[in-house]
């Protein structure tokens, strides 16, 4: 059932991410926080947030080398 909520967490993240420029920790860490019992505890919460980051991090390189590989890269004008 975790496995579900891991789901969920990432296909929000990534909807919140593609359609309104939201980062991946806000929704990706309540979410873990409170309905993934591995995430419960002392350091729960770090960990979510963590993980949230890291998928921003990797959102962020597969974004940019699509960008790139189109050609839609100007760093002159930017």
């Amino acid at each position: 059932m975790e496995y579900f909520w891991y789901i969920i967490a990432a296909a929000g993240a990534g909807v919140g991410t593609g359609l309104a420029g939201l980062s991946a920790a806000t929704v990706m860490v309540p979410i873990l926080i409170v309905l993934c019992p591995s995430f419960q505890g002392e350091y729960g919460a770090y960990q979510a947030t963590a993980i949230a980051l890291a998928s921003d991090i990797l959102g962020s390189a597969v974004t940019t080398s699509v960008y790139a590989k189109n050609k839609r890269i100007d760093l002159r004008h930017g």
